[in-house]
């Protein structure tokens, strides 16, 4: 990984370099920052999400990391040899980072015909090497939560509906439903009352994080082919893995034919 202060003191230096478009929302010595390469900063996860706080804090990291890498310049400490040698393989990195992103770029996106194909023809990789439990639970702090929660149940409220209002865990969005859980996933308590359950019979499991209200929607035992359905994300990135070797094999091949490379494999032996 590039360290961040080689990462910021290469798009510093690009800054200092272009000359401004925009409107200058900051200044710092010959450096000026732009709002629309402010607005560039912003990660990709976070875009329409911005407040003006947040632009503020922005800006005022910007004028925190041009001050220290104007100060690194006239301290000259990129005229050192060291620091040079670090910036030259960032720079190797990243280039070659961005050459595969464009090649990788043309095979993004799997067929379901695709995900179908490689399951049929490799089932057996999707064995089961443990057994594997799938589950919906409301999970409420108190026993008499518990207990109101589970009259509600019985009287004939929809589970998942109950699940989406009582329920404080995070499956509540799914009410309820938290998939397909192997042992080693969960706290041992809960698996053992999992365990125990009958499938489909409403039980109460008490663990660390408080009350859980259980039903038991399948039982996979050790052995049998996990579905379709339960892999589909591993099999997408299988398949996105092998192309992608598949293209840097073939490109490599090519740039070969081009660009002499040897190894001197007897002087890795016996370094002198």
């Amino acid at each position: 990984m590039i360290p961040r202060l080689l990462v910021v003191a290469l798009s510093l230096l690009a800054a200092c370099n272009r000359a401004p478009v925009g409107e200058v929302v900051a200044r710092v010595g010959d450096a000026v920052l732009t709002a629309q390469e402010l607005e560039r900063r912003v990660p990709i996860h976070l875009e329409g999400q911005v407040t003006a706080d947040h632009r503020r804090r922005m800006v005022e990291s910007w004028v925190e990391e041009q001050l220290l890498y104007q100060e690194a310049l006239t301290q000259k400490v990129d005229e050192d040899h060291g620091v040079n040698r670090r910036i030259d393989q960032a720079v190797q990195v990243i280039l070659t980072a961005e050459l595969l992103e464009r090649l990788f770029s043309e095979v993004s996106t799997v067929s379901e015909d695709d995900l179908r194909a490689y399951y049929s023809e490799r089932s057996d990789v999707f064995v089961r090497d443990v057994p594997e439990l799938r589950v919906r639970q409301i999970l409420v702090k108190g026993r008499s939560d518990a207990s109101r929660v589970r009259k509600r149940l019985e009287g004939g409220a929809m589970f998942d509906q109950v699940a989406r209002e009582e329920s404080i865990d995070a499956s509540n969005e799914m009410g309820g439903d938290v998939g397909y859980f192997t042992e080693d996933r969960v706290a041992p308590e809960f698996w053992s009352g999992c365990d125990k359950a009958k499938i489909g019979k409403l039980t109460l499991v008490r663990t660390p994080l408080g009350y859980h209200l259980i039903e038991v929607l399948d039982r996979k035992e050790a052995g049998t082919v996990r579905e379709l359905l339960n892999v589909r994300d591993e099999i997408r990135q299988r398949i996105l893995t092998d192309r992608r070797e598949s293209i840097r094999a073939k490109m490599l091949e090519e740039i070969r034919n081009r660009i002499p490379a040897s190894i001197a494999y007897d002087k890795l032996e016996n370094p002198s």
